[in-house]
């Protein structure tokens, strides 16, 4: 008997101890906004933990996990123990009686819980120790050197974090939402610097830097970029660690928001001139040729640079009025544009190349290009030189052909001729029916004039807007290469349907860049896009669909239309975003 009790006295006080799950808080008084600190402690092996619903309490930092053993040697004998504690670092954010509910955990297979704890918050005391005021501490602010301008114009914005502490590490959870505005990236410097603002040293990051041209009128709205920040807080010391010997440090993690940027964006003035393409800036425009003289047949370059600062990325080109008798080719755009920390500036360079046909002194007339100036708040025109051009005959000129002036005036002579002798009386006023065809078809030239003046009048006003007029070329040029695989899908014909995507897909890009057929590879596609200023989103949607395409022409059974359907959407979309994002 007196063995069973010995037995009683050391077994079950371990059992007891062994399954210990403790709750406390370093304080049960706390003003609203003061830092205390919850532990729960475990003996024993435990897992599972789970902490108990924390409302009214805002986190500062937790669960951190730590562990800890002891040995004791009593009588010869040897007796371990172990134990695992789990804190939270908390404020309280309103006055009350608060209850932290039981949090619970698995101690040797089997599940404890704690009991809860009863907190009474008070009025919030300016003078208790709050070392975590992070949020004063750390601010986030947004920076624009223009809050009301016209449509177009540019906006250089700004996003810096200032800071009078060392932080453990900054990531981005949400960038700003730009509404309405195009943007523009300008290259930041990652790396820290220190600014004395009101005598206290800051350290500050510029974290983001764009230009931002907004595209429509009104009052628009940039939202706020968020950012998570950590930082490296010292524990309040622990009596069982006088010399510091064990991790005194903790990290708190703290979520910083810039404020919300309003922006008032103006109409344009109305009554725009004719050519203005929505160039918003200042401009300057040169015309040079490279050479005056030449005979028939013989290949000449006029070149436009415009230069400035603007939007003037978004100018895709410049109307050049050439003589009928040249034969122009499609004009070549040079994009030597840059972003800075002040905008977007530089040039563009668009070559005409044209070939005259017959000799003669022909004239190129001035070139205007027109844009709005914000700072005097008005459209300005402005004009290249003329340039007269003395074309001799060559030798594989054709000196029976008439120059399109002398045919004119061949056709307009005998066109007198015929107003002179022709009658347009109804010869036979019983075939009612005649008459009637004829004034149709008197009437039907005019009808098709008035049909192409309201078809080209619609395409101005689309091509008023830059974004419009570089999204319907983009789609021209995307609907053109894949106008094979579109007659495939309608014929249902599914492996010549994916190879023909394939393949419009590869010229395009060897076309696009001048890549010999041998050099094509999916890693030079990413290599030219990367150069040419390509996002890596559009390079992986691009390689993603010739490796479908790959796959279906190996398995088209396995797809049906509405797949192919939305293949040819895909290639038509990576088209147009490669073609709006290129830089020439």
């Amino acid at each position: 008997m007196r063995k069973i009790a010995i037995l009683f006295l050391f077994v079950v006080p371990y059992y007891l101890f062994a399954q210990s799950f403790k709750a406390t808080v370093t304080k049960n008084n706390v003003g609203v906004g003061e830092e205390f600190q919850l532990i729960f402690t475990a003996s024993g092996k435990s897992n599972n933990f789970r902490a108990p619903n924390l409302n009214g309490l805002r986190k500062l930092s937790g669960p951190n996990q730590s562990s800890s053993s002891s040995m004791q040697i009593i009588n010869g004998k040897v007796n371990s123990s172990s134990s695992t504690s789990y804190s939270y670092y908390l404020t309280a954010l309103a006055e009350g009686q608060l209850t932290i509910g039981s949090a619970s955990i698995v101690i040797d297979g089997e599940q404890v819980k704690s009991k809860s704890i009863l907190l009474t918050v008070t009025k919030a005391n300016p003078k208790a120790k709050n070392t975590l005021n992070i949020k004063e501490k750390v601010k986030l602010k947004a920076s624009y050197n223009k809050a009301k301008v016209f449509q177009g114009e540019q906006i250089v914005l700004s996003y810096k974090l200032y800071s009078k502490i060392d932080l453990l590490d900054i990531s981005v959870i949400e960038k700003a939402e730009l509404n309405g505005f195009w943007s523009e990236d300008v290259e930041t410097n990652s790396k820290a610097k220190i600014e004395v603002i009101d005598g206290v040293k800051h350290l500050v990051w510029e974290l983001n830097k764009s230009v931002v041209t907004p595209q429509k009128s009104g009052i628009l709205e940039i939202d706020p970029m968020i950012l998570e920040v950590k930082v490296k807080v010292q524990k309040e010391r622990n009596n069982r660690d006088p010399f510091g010997m064990f991790n005194n440090y903790r990290t708190v993690t703290e979520e910083i928001k810039s404020k919300k940027i309003k922006i008032t964006v103006k109409d344009l003035p109305p009554n725009p001139p004719k050519d203005f393409n929505g160039a918003v800036g200042i401009f300057n425009l040169k015309a040079s040729i490279d050479k005056k003289s030449a005979r028939t047949n013989e290949a000449i370059n006029y070149k436009l640079t415009l230069s400035g600062s603007g939007n003037i990325h978004l100018v895709d080109d410049i109307p050049v009025n050439l003589p009928s008798d040249f034969e122009a080719y499609d004009p070549q755009k040079k994009d030597k544009t840059f972003v800075s920390k002040n905008g977007i500036s530089g040039k563009i360079i668009i070559d005409h190349l044209f070939i005259p046909r017959f000799q003669g002194e022909y004239t190129i007339p001035a070139t205007t290009f027109s844009y709005f100036d914000p700072r005097k708040k008005q459209y300005k025109t402005i004009s290249t030189d003329k340039f007269t051009l003395n074309i001799s005959k060559g030798k594989n000129a054709e000196s029976n052909i008439a120059s399109s002036e002398e045919l004119k005036k061949q056709v307009s002579s005998k066109l007198k001729g015929i107003e002179k002798n022709t009658d347009f009386k109804l010869k036979n006023s019983k075939k009612i029916y005649e008459y009637w065809i004829m004034k149709f078809l008197m009437i039907l030239p005019i009808l098709l004039i008035l049909a192409h003046l309201t078809k080209e009048k619609r395409n101005q006003i689309l091509d008023a807007n830059p974004v419009n007029r570089k999204f319907r070329k983009s789609l021209k040029i995307a609907q053109k290469r894949l106008k094979k695989a579109d007659k495939m899908m309608k014929l249902a014909e599914k492996e010549q349907f994916f190879e023909e995507i394939e393949k419009s897909l590869w010229h395009y890009f060897s076309s696009k860049f001048n890549v010999d057929v041998a050099d094509l590879s999916k890693d030079t596609i990413s290599s030219y896009f990367n150069k040419n200023g390509i996002k890596e989103s559009a390079s992986s949607k691009f390689i993603e669909i010739i490796k479908d395409c790959e796959f279906c022409r190996f398995a088209p059974s396995s797809l049906d239309n509405s797949q192919m359907d939305i293949v040819y959407e895909k290639a038509t979309k990576v088209i147009i975003e490669v073609e709006q994002q290129l830089k020439k």
